[in-house]
């Protein structure tokens, strides 16, 4: 039977055609109602003979579809399109030979596209990609495809593949693209000719490979010879890099992973040359992608005449559930040879465990902590780390029960001192919390969160109580050192103890005001306490602990009062629509014991006959929640807070009003009825106002209404102000100005060196799995400058005759030369001692594909310079030319 064509007003013959042909064949056939009536669509049910097709088939096309019965060859005209399996293929012209089960697909001349498209024959992928299309970006035009209307698309596992020409074979799942493109993990890749031998097996001729997006790639690897294992491996021989068209680096041949996400492999090292250790080596190592869940690397760093390093991280995630890392270093360098008088030897280590966990909605674990030598920050090639000379360490579990105001924290610290050597672990610290809640209310109104109106409630009803109750074992090592050899040794002190605290207070109104009786009470248990004696063979006071199990109690109680009240001017000048000056003045009354009585068993006194004096002291001083406190007290205390506010004038009803904070003080005095002198405290001020979030200004003081003694170093018993000197003196002061200015980015040049994204992993770290540690933050371009300036003021002068100042001005700028060039500079000075403390400059300059950055210490311990040109996709993030100087070696 001849061939006939397909056209829509033949559709019941064609279905007719089809229907006996396929029959024949044992197979079913049909052609759908198409939507559109210009569209023919076909649908391939299984064979069991013949063609060897083993599955559904389905094949469309907008225009026609001819069909052979004779020779079973089959032509799709227009928009053809066949899915078989995970393949599926696209074309404007499709042939099918159902005997070989062979397809061939190519496009057609478009004779517009070609008058207007360049003889440029490179191909590539251009610079625009349109999310919602995903696979290729939009534009993706090689030069073939710019002449020719429906070049064929080959979409094989996901992976979308790029034509002039494509054939495949159904039977033996072999293929071959002329002139192929494709991209795979943000890589593009280009074949003159792609032979599919396997179903995960390649060979490509003239191939190139690059992750530049534009149409003539800024650079590309070469190969005329590759052999691709897909998501596995691509090995490839020569090997060449062409930067701007011209070979720059060539190897006999090349193994490169082709798997997407996180993978295993060698971290390639990085040279340079350290002017005290000679030539080095460094992080040069291995990564281990173990599964989806962790990962483990392993680097080091090698010296030619300055020893060794090992680093190792090992790093955990399950989403949403924990993720962590364990980390850890040796070291053991040196400077200088053996022989010299001057040689040098360090040895240091450092391990580190970062943990958080969600337990449960009301369960969390939070664990950082650092063991670390204490000549770590001496040895390390990492500033951060060579700046950090006190470790804090950390791990808080914590759980709280829902419906209740119930709490608990299991804490253990460590802070470890590396100058002076000293340890304070606080090993562990069991916290138990009862927040506020309200006894005599009904239901959910004990929490007191409901916001009921303590108008309808009984005076029983506003009485509340908390509750809290900790446990610490604390263990402190330090450094001393014996007094005729001058040998160091370290002296451990270990403490335990148990606070309870417990408040009682209720909060009523009566009229405009707010009364707050409140009753604290206090009760701390220990298992040791101090004794002191007068040595007369040494002639000095002796300390020694004694074991006994006691309880420490004391209590406190005072009413306090407060109210607030307003004052509005509304001038509606200069779009001014009202000012307000809010004050709210408390006052309260406190009273406790003097603790310190002999009486109550908490103090005790020691008489020193060489000075003759009577030194009393605390049984518990050196526990670790202290002992009773000393003293009566008696106090009245009072305090005004001063809230200055600015609200708009709208111009009309579409205008938005806005309030603008102005400027808040706060004063404070107190006075000690029951104190035998200095009854009358210090006055403290303290203001901060933010002007249009840009000038922030803070500041504080304080002020003695008593004399200063220049003989005894201390204020006595002499109000100024009896004296003739003035009302008060004063004896410190504190100012913070910082001013913030950011300039908007401009139409045409905000956004246009946008970063390249970065894959990330569930640990947040690029997808190629490498360590990298330089690699910084992504340079902002959409703001063209950022100026933020700090100067601080502090003195302190409670002794009048010795003054002390300290005055810093700090700045970061950061500014756009070009839409392409980014300059952060940042640095502070000391006004007092005239120094530059840690200046530092870095330029970044966006090219596109690749990055320059250069970043420049200039003076200091810690100066030099590192130079770094590299390509920013992160699974070519060892593509770079690096240049770095320092004199010690860090970066």
């Amino acid at each position: 039977m001849g061939t006939r064509n397909l056209s829509v007003p033949d559709r019941k013959q064609a279905s007719f055609l089809l229907f006996v042909s396929f029959l024949g064949q044992t197979g079913i056939a049909q052609i759908e109602s198409p939507d559109d009536t210009s569209r023919v669509a076909a649908q391939r049910a299984v064979e069991s003979r013949g063609s060897g097709v083993d599955t559904v088939v389905i094949y469309s096309a907008s225009d026609s579809i001819t069909y052979s019965l004779s020779s079973r060859f089959m032509k799709m005209y227009g928009k053809g399109d066949i899915k078989y399996r995970e393949l599926q293929l696209k074309a404007e012209r499709i042939d099918v030979n159902w005997d070989t089960s062979t397809l061939f697909a190519e496009g057609v001349l478009d004779s517009v596209k070609a008058k207007s498209s360049t003889d440029s024959t490179q191909a590539g992928p251009s610079t625009a990609k349109t999310p919602a299309q995903g696979g290729f970006p939009s534009t993706f035009q090689p030069a073939y495809r710019k002449k020719y209307r429906g070049a064929p698309v080959l979409i094989d596992h996901g992976e979308e593949y790029l034509g002039f020409q494509i054939s495949y074979n159904f039977r033996t799942q072999k293929g071959r693209i002329d002139a192929g493109d494709t991209e795979i993990d943000k890589g593009y890749y280009h074949g003159e000719a792609i032979k599919k031998i396997q179903s995960n097996v390649l060979y490509v001729s003239e191939g190139h490979y690059t992750t530049c997006d534009r149409p003539h790639p800024h650079y590309y690897f070469s190969s005329p010879k590759m052999k691709v294992f897909v998501g596995d491996k691509i090995i490839a021989e020569p090997v060449v890099l062409y930067i701007a068209d011209v070979p720059v680096f060539a190897i006999p041949f090349g193994v490169f992973p082709s798997k997407g996400g996180r993978r295993s492999g060698i971290i390639a090292p990085a040279f340079g040359d350290d002017a005290r250790r000679g030539r080095y080596l460094s992080h040069l190592g291995y990564y281990w992608a173990i599964s989806d869940y962790m990962d483990w690397n392993l680097r080091s760093d090698l010296y030619s005449r300055g020893g060794w390093a090992l680093d190792s991280d090992f790093r955990y995630a399950l989403r949403y559930n924990l993720s962590g890392s364990l980390g850890g270093e040796y070291r053991r360098l040196h400077v200088g040879e053996e022989t010299d008088p001057d040689r040098t030897e360090e040895k240091s280590y450092r391990a580190s465990w970062v943990h958080n966990q969600t337990i449960s909605p009301t369960a969390r674990l939070d664990v950082n902590f650092t063991f670390t030598s204490n000549n770590s920050y001496l040895t390390t090639n990492n500033l951060n780390q060579a700046l950090d000379q006190v470790i804090f360490s950390n791990a808080t579990l914590s759980k709280r029960w829902e419906g209740s105001n119930n709490s608990l924290t299991i804490n253990a610290s460590r802070r470890q001192n590396l100058i002076d050597g000293t340890r304070e672990e606080v090993l562990p610290s069991v916290r138990f919390n009862h927040v506020q809640s309200y006894p005599f209310r009904r239901g959910q109104e004990q929490s007191g969160l409901t916001g009921t109106d303590r108008t309808n409630l009984s005076w029983y009803e506003l009485i509340g109580y908390s509750y809290n109750s900790e446990f610490h074992n604390r263990r402190r090592k330090t450094k001393t050192f014996l007094g005729t050899t001058g040998m160091e040794e370290f002296q451990r002190d270990e403490r335990l103890g148990v606070n309870h605290s417990a408040t009682v207070n209720a909060s009523p109104k009566l009229g405009y005001f707010t009364l707050s009786p409140f009753f604290n009470y206090t009760e701390k248990w220990y298992d040791k306490r101090v004794e002191k004696s007068f040595d007369p063979v040494d002639s000095v006071v002796v300390t020694k602990d004694v074991e006994a199990v006691k309880a420490v109690r004391f209590f406190s109680g005072g009413l306090a009062a407060s109210t607030k009240f307003y004052g509005i001017v509304q001038p509606d000048i200069l779009g001014i629509g009202a000012l307000r000056h809010t004050v709210t003045p408390s006052l309260s009354f406190n009273y406790q014991p003097d603790w310190s009585d002999l009486k109550f068993g908490y103090w005790g006194a020691v008489f020193d006959p060489k000075q003759s004096v009577t030194i009393p002291y605390s049984f518990y001083e050196r526990e670790v929640f202290g002992g009773a406190p000393s003293g009566k007290v008696a106090g009245l205390n009072f305090n005004v807070s001063n809230l200055f506010e600015l609200k708009t004038a709208p111009r009309d009803t579409s205008e938005e009003v806005k309030k603008y904070q102005l400027l808040l003080m706060n004063a404070s005095l107190s006075y000690n009825f029951a104190a035998d002198s200095l009854k009358l405290s210090d006055l403290s001020l303290s203001y901060r106002t933010n002007v249009a979030n840009v000038l922030t200004l803070s500041g504080s003081s304080n002020f003695s209404f008593y004399k200063f003694d220049p003989v005894g170093k201390r204020r006595i018993n002499t109000l100024l102000v009896d004296l003739g000197e003035g009302l008060a003196q004063l004896t410190s002061f504190g100012l913070n100005v910082s001013v913030a200015l950011r300039g908007q980015g401009a139409a045409g040049f905000q956004g246009q060196a946008v970063q390249q994204a970065v894959a990330t992993t569930p640990f947040g770290v690029s997808a190629s799995g490498f360590f990298d540690q330089f690699r910084g933050e992504q340079s902002d371009f959409g703001t063209p400058w950022n100026l933020n300036v700090t100067w601080d003021f502090s003195q302190n002068q409670n002794d009048p005759t010795r003054i002390f100042r300290s005055s810093n001005i700090r700045a970061n700028l950061s500014f756009n030369l070009t839409e392409y060039w980014r300059v952060t500079m940042n640095g502070s000075y000391d006004l007092i001692n005239k120094q530059v403390a840690a200046p530092n400059i870095n330029v970044y300059r966006d090219l596109h594909c690749w990055e320059m950055n250069f970043n420049w210490v200039p003076r200091g311990l810690y100066r030099g310079f590192r130079l770094e040109i590299r390509v920013k996709a992160p699974q070519l993030q060892d593509l770079k030319i690096t240049k770095q100087e320092s004199v010690r070696g860090i970066y």
